[in-house]
């Protein structure tokens, strides 16, 4: 009976209404650019751009989001299909341009990337995520984590769909030389420091990718990837040692946010077979002989634990002086333990931290 209320609810679930790409004539409040990369085709069903067919092609553009100004840290609310826009409360699109040459899309890019020093942060999304989905949600964390980075946004086909899961771990391994060339056209545009942040399953895409620019030796734009955050990674963890021992050396420092108490990964583990993915690892041993950070954000839990980083307000405003955490990262280990005052275990080379809410509400 309780196998048939989950499937019953999954399906319920698949069938909700997704987000769309809702465009207003003028912004209420503060805008931003996501420039975005995408190996999406055509949707089948309307025909419409950035669908979740698979393109071999790597499509360019950029979108001006526009910032509710009625909203709270950790808020993520967008237009959904069959529904009005709320400017004041929904985010939405106030202006969007596709480029169908890559050179155009490199100079509006390098003069972003003029404004923001070279730094840039490129956001992979995860399973079960549409195009719209997935650029409101890095404007979502650029606005509440204060980025003065370029934010460029990979968008890779996944299905869009709570049943879509081996379709999307396919699109996954696809669109490794999609976001090869995504970095590589950033470099070129002169992004000096990469910051790559990815969640889910777009983290197996990422590690995927690192591997894949190791071994065919583009050392020039692993090299201008400068840190790497993987929020909740859906990525089995001898896989993940294997992809990282292909690296070589990881780019510095190597974030892990984790959560023993991720349901939708505890999900993933079930399906797999396996006693855990690498975002909810219990032993960091496991793990022990790479240089990485592992932040267990499960006090935090929010919804169903997969997302705290971008949706726990608490969370957010702990982590927002990026400043101090990338201090902390790279110090010394006696520094390490002013991170929020965490529970810090160190095991050879890698470092587990435990937050805690208490040290939120304390102003750490």
């Amino acid at each position: 009976m309780r196998r048939i209320f989950l499937a019953v609810f999954i399906v319920l679930l698949g069938c909700s209404p997704r987000g769309e790409l809702a465009f207003i004539e003028q912004a209420p409040g503060a805008e931003m650019k996501v420039f975005v990369g995408s190996t999406r085709g055509l949707d089948p069903q309307t025909g419409a751009e950035f669908g979740y067919e698979r393109s071999e092609t790597l499509q360019l553009a950029r979108f001006d989001v526009s910032i509710p100004p009625e909203r709270a840290i950790g808020d993520l609310r967008y237009p959904l299909k069959g529904r009005r826009v709320d400017p004041m409360t929904d985010f939405a699109i106030s202006k969007a341009q596709t480029y169908p040459a890559s050179a155009a899309f490199r100079a509006d890019l390098r003069r972003s990337l003029r404004q923001s020093g070279g730094d840039a942060v490129v956001f992979v999304h995860g399973f079960n995520t549409n195009f719209a989905e997935g650029i409101y949600r890095l404007a979502q964390m650029g606005e509440d984590f204060e980025l003065p980075e370029t934010l460029v946004h990979y968008a890779w086909p996944s299905r869009g769909h709570m049943l879509g899961y081996a379709y999307d771990r396919d699109s996954a391994l696809f669109a490794r030389d999609g976001l090869q060339e995504l970095l590589q056209q950033m470099r070129r545009s002169g992004a000096r420091k990469i910051l790559l942040v990815a969640h889910s399953m777009g983290s197996a895409l990422s590690m995927e990718t690192l591997r894949q620019m190791a071994l065919s030796h583009d050392s020039e734009t692993l090299a201008a990837i400068s840190s790497v955050v993987l929020i909740s990674p859906d990525i089995d963890v001898d896989v993940f040692r294997e992809q990282a021992r292909s690296v070589g050396k990881l780019p510095q420092p190597f974030v892990i946010f984790t959560s023993k108490r991720d349901k939708a990964l505890k999900l993933s583990s079930q399906i797999a077979g396996e006693a855990a993915r690498l975002g909810n690892l219990k032993d960091v041993a496991r793990v022990a002989d790479l240089k990485v950070t592992l932040i267990d954000v499960g006090a935090f839990n929010t919804r169903d634990g997969h997302f705290n980083v971008a949706n726990n307000p608490a969370l957010i405003k702990l982590l927002q002086n990026t400043g101090q955490v990338a201090k902390i990262l790279e110090g010394e280990q006696a520094t390490r333990t002013n991170l929020a005052s965490g529970v810090v275990m160190t095991v050879e080379n890698a470092t587990e931290i435990i937050l805690s809410p208490i040290t939120a509400l304390g102003g750490g």
